[in-house]
């Protein structure tokens, strides 16, 4: 793979973060205050329901739905991490109306609530910190067996009584005061957080992770990161602050601050709205179906219009080849979990067969998540599993469609918004005073109500002019936009001014 270039920005109360490797997109995050990332996040919870036939319970964390504790998730994940052994509670010791403290491992998805542990992990850049979890382990993409057996006598050597650790695949750039200085800073805010529990109230949020742009830097800022590309000054600076003190090799950060917005103006913005698009093109013309059930996800293969030089058997093998890399990309992309079912398409030499499974394994190598891939069956389908963390972009930027009962899906309103918003920045950038959009009206009255949009785009262009106009005729995601040098430019009668 190629080194990496990461892109930050934070709009309207929104983060992004974007990574790109030789001109593509892969990775993409994206938090706003109405969908927060809350995995890591600890609360103060109190019990409602205890089954002890599943060894789980509900608890209430004061959000949207009631959460979900097994004693199945107190282990740190043995796909991920090599380490001794803690025995598994036979059940958990919990009655209703008990006060816990918990931490969400898995974000609420459709109807069912948030995933929550009891074994609370405070994630550093050389460690995962578990206060009352004695289990010492280390990375599996920590190789070396010398290597392997040093890092957890420091793990040992820096835990106390009950604590645990997971060393990091960081942690070998470290010395043992770094290690032993991020386990202490931890250790602090355990104590805190032990502190205030008593008086806290049920719901209460006792601790979060860092802010998006920190997490990215700390998980990569020790990998092949090549430059940074920054839309705003405070994040700028936090960035080059951070560089300097830890001494990362990073040839380049820029700040684009120039009044517009940098996805769009970094030809980005194609390729993020593609992530929700079930048609993935290939570079040779052939293309991928991908398509999302309840219970898995389906990944056709097919040719296209791609009919090659050679044999047919030598054109098929080419594409799922291809293809093989690109889903590897997607499915991390996208943030794809579960059960995935790719159809490939048929070849008759086994030789290709063995050698397309091995190709989906490595590609799938550098995927943070654990992948486990099947041999190809008899009808030409592979299938793997991969554990997804966080949220997909398909449930960010799309929602059932009320018009076909939820067969379909339709984007929400902020990423019209924010397409709007890009085009409007644009215009303005090139001088012209007056701007007038047209869009439906439900868009047009969240676009007019944004506070924050209005705010910023006040701030960067104070004298230029913004009327909206709402039409009941329009689709939701369509919109035109008409700019004018002159300030007297008369709007329509109709419109309304965004600031």
């Amino acid at each position: 793979m190629g080194k990496k270039t990461l892109y930050f920005d934070s709009f309207c109360g929104m983060d992004s973060c974007a990574a790109v490797e030789d001109g593509k997109l892969t990775d993409f995050n994206y938090e706003s205050a109405q969908r927060q990332n809350i995995i890591g996040n600890i609360y103060k919870g109190r019990v409602t329901d205890v089954l002890n036939g599943m060894q789980a319970a509900f608890v209430n964390c004061g959000l949207e739905r009631n959460c979900y504790l097994s004693a199945e998730d107190i282990l740190p994940d043995k796909n991920k991490y090599d380490g001794g052994e803690v025995d598994i509670p036979a059940e958990l010791d919990l009655h209703v109306g008990d006060e816990v403290l918990v931490q969400v491992v898995k974000p609420p998805i459709g109807k069912k609530g948030a995933k929550v542990t009891t074994a609370l992990s405070f994630v550093g850049k050389y460690t995962i910190f578990m206060p009352a979890t004695p289990f010492i382990g280390v990375s599996r993409k920590i190789h070396d067996s010398e290597l392997r057996k040093s890092l957890i006598f420091l793990g040992k050597r820096i835990c106390r009584g009950s604590e645990g650790m997971i060393i990091r695949t960081a942690a070998p750039y470290a010395n043992r005061r770094q290690a032993t200085d991020e386990v202490n800073y931890y250790r602090r805010i355990y104590a805190a957080i032990i502190q205030k529990f008593p008086q806290a109230e049920v719901g209460e949020l006792m601790y979060t992770d860092c802010p998006l742009f920190m997490r990215v830097l700390r998980d990569t800022l020790l990998s092949d990161v090549e430059s940074i590309h920054v839309g705003k000054r405070d994040i700028y600076e936090s960035i080059t602050d951070i560089i300097r003190v830890t001494g990362a090799k990073v040839r380049d950060v820029q700040l684009h601050d120039d009044g517009t917005d940098m996805f769009y103006e970094l030809g980005l913005s194609p390729q993020i709205v593609e992530l929700v698009s079930p048609r993935v093109e290939l570079e040779n013309g052939a293309y991928l179906v991908i398509d999302k059930t309840e219970a898995l996800t389906v990944i056709d293969v097919n040719t296209g219009r791609f009919t090659g030089e050679d044999s047919l058997e030598h054109t098929v093998y080419y594409t799922n080849i291809l293809a093989a890399r690109e889903i590897a990309r997607q499915v991390r992309l996208r943030n794809i979990g579960g059960i995935v079912v790719v159809d490939f398409i048929d070849m008759a030499d086994e030789k290709h067969r063995t050698a397309l499974v091995k190709e989906l394994e490595k590609a799938l190598e550098s995927d943070k998540s654990k992948c486990n891939v099947l041999p190809m069956s008899k009808f030409g389908l592979v299938e793997f599993t991969r554990k997804r963390t966080g949220s997909s972009p398909l449930s960010q930027f799309m929602r059932p469609c009320r018009y076909c009962g939820g067969s379909g899906m339709i984007f929400v309103p902020e990423l019209t918004i924010l397409k709007i918003r890009a085009y409007l920045l644009d215009a303005l950038s090139k001088g012209n005073k007056t701007v007038c959009l047209d869009m439906n009206n439900a868009i047009a009255d969240k676009f007019l109500t944004w506070q924050a949009l209005a705010e910023e785009t006040k701030a960067r262009y104070p004298e230029a002019h913004v009327y909206v106009t709402g039409h009941r005729t329009y689709h939701e995601h369509h919109f035109t936009l008409r700019a004018d040098l002159s300030p007297s430019f008369t709007p329509p009668e109709n419109s309304l001014p965004l600031y």
